[in-house]
């Protein structure tokens, strides 16, 4: 195993951000079973599990790396870039919205139609008895389109400062604005506040920047001992951080990014579970969407004992992962027609 990964160069095909949105996915589902499914699990696992939430930071960053490679690739207006994505994105999307609506179980407000309503016509990201229903990680499709909607501007504003230091301190700048304006208003603790794509803005554009660097075919050379040292102490000031008064919370993105970004790249240097975090990379949006509806079904069967609930969690787990590949099948037919 060699002791520095190096990333970018000349390839195509960038394996390692395939690997991030996998792993990224793949720890936020666990997070979800273990914190809401598997309640009598010790006190610590669930703390522990949390860090499994920090994939959002990584997945926002690779949609940043994606969409700005891409728009280097072959550039689209404004439109024909929101049509291609909404396609690929709202689709999906509104399909699990449906089925969760017709379970019972999955919402227990009194505002049912309306909550429908709110994600059919995307008004949902602005009611904050509306941003998590049906399934709670739902919030985060409103931050992802919230991106598509500034996307574009962001390209031309990346081009009129020129610089990518400009870009990357301009960004930065906004979105620390945002964190204290959160802090003087209150807002820090209401999802519809504090999942606004500015809340995470910096983040987006660093992956913007990165695929900038990758499309010129620059390397960025990365050695073990600095991953685990950027890991250990990210993860440790993000958990300190959490765990403190709000107004640190509101601060600790920066350090979760780093850590827990350094600690996936620190595994894929690994390398033991790369074929099977690749391959579920492959349908981890379908994944992500249906994965929650999945485990609320069947922890209907609500196990007394933590080893019914650990065998029942196996169970919905591997069955979620199946769920998920057979729906990418059915939308690739559906689309393709």
């Amino acid at each position: 195993m060699k002791k520095t990964l190096i990333l970018g160069g000349k390839d195509k095909h960038y394996e390692v951000i395939d690997f991030l949105k996998g792993f990224s996915i793949t720890t936020i589902v666990i997070m979800h079973l273990m914190q809401d499914n598997i309640t009598l699990l010790p006190r610590i696992l669930h703390i522990v599990s949390s860090i499994g939430g920090t994939g959002v930071h990584v997945f926002i960053f690779c949609s940043g790396f994606g969409l700005y490679l891409s728009h280097l690739h072959k550039p689209k207006s404004y439109f024909s870039f929101l049509l291609a994505r909404m396609n690929k994105l709202y689709i999906p999307y509104i399909l699990v919205v449906f089925i969760a609506f017709l379970i019972p179980v999955t919402y227990t407000g009194e505002n049912r139609v309306i909550a429908l309503l709110s994600h059919i016509f995307l008004f949902k990201m602005f009611v904050p008895e509306f941003e998590g229903s049906f399934c709670g990680q739902l919030w985060f499709m409103s931050t992802i389109i919230q991106f598509y909607l500034v996307f574009i501007p962001l390209c031309s504003l990346k081009k009129a400062l020129k610089k990518t230091s400009n870009f990357m301190a301009v960004t930065l700048f906004i979105s620390v604005c945002y964190w204290i304006m959160l802090l003087l208003i209150n807002k820090t603790d209401i999802r519809v506040w504090s999942s606004f794509f500015l809340q995470y803005l910096w983040e987006f554009c660093f992956g913007m920047v990165c695929a900038e660097k990758f499309f010129k075919g620059e390397k960025i050379n990365l050695s073990h001992s600095l991953l685990l040292v950027i890991s250990v102490v990210g993860i440790g000031c993000q958990a300190f951080m959490a765990l403190s008064s709000g107004v640190l919370k509101v601060f600790n993105d920066i350090p979760a990014l780093f850590g827990y970004g350094s600690l996936a790249l620190l595994i894929y240097s690994v390398g033991f579970m790369n074929k099977i975090i690749l391959f579920l990379s492959k349908f981890s949006y379908e994944w992500y969407l249906t994965h929650m509806l999945i485990f609320t079904l069947i922890y209907l069967l609500a196990p007394s004992t933590l080893a019914g609930q650990v065998i029942l969690g196996i169970f919905a787990l591997i069955l979620s992962v199946f769920i998920a590949l057979g729906y990418q099948k059915l939308l690739k037919k559906f689309l393709k027609k």
